[in-house]
């Protein structure tokens, strides 16, 4: 029986929860979309052997008018600070907002646990952190208020894990 790659881990991981997924053709690239507390969130997972990095980007629902490019970027740089393991992106051209984590593995050897938890942290840092940027885009507020704002409610909310689209009863769990 030969080794799975490292990208086959990620889509047997995608198969075994019983997500639903698109691959693109020809690339390490698997596309999925989550529903969390607060939004629907797309989300990609691709894999490069050739630096044996795993990745995963999910994608905010909103786009940042040109006028809020400067609030959205502050804020990116004010949660992303904080933070451990990811960081939040902006691309100033689209207005997109994202969330980028990734982890370094053994050579050809992806364990799942390392792909669960870039995951997992990427889906919940995302859906955690939506508000802050729709008080700052739509509604107004000042990045700096907006983060502070969110960051009391964090701890609070640390059991909550966002749901797979096609997973209504299932739960994650992270460790």
């Amino acid at each position: 029986m030969n080794t799975p790659t490292s990208f086959q881990t990620v889509v047997k991981y995608f198969e075994r929860k019983g997500w639903s997924f698109q691959m693109e053709p020809g690339r390490p690239l698997l596309q999925a979309v989550f529903r969390g507390q607060n939004a629907n969130f797309r989300c990609a997972a691709f894999v490069d052997d050739t630096d044996d990095l795993v990745q995963v980007v999910t994608f905010m629902p909103v786009v940042v008018p040109a006028e809020k490019l400067a609030g959205a970027a502050e804020l990116c740089v004010r949660l992303s600070n904080a933070l451990k393991m990811g960081r939040f992106e902006l691309d100033y051209d689209s207005g997109a907002v994202r969330f980028h984590t990734s982890s370094a593995f053994p050579k050809e050897d992806l364990k799942e646990e390392v792909f669960q938890r870039v995951l997992g942290v990427n889906l919940v840092m995302v859906d955690l952190h939506l508000a802050a940027f729709i008080r700052v885009i739509y509604g107004g507020v000042a990045p700096a208020r907006a983060a502070s704002q969110l960051r009391p409610g964090l701890r609070a909310r640390r059991g909550m894990i966002p749901q797979s689209q096609v997973q209504i009863p299932f739960r994650l769990t992270f460790n």
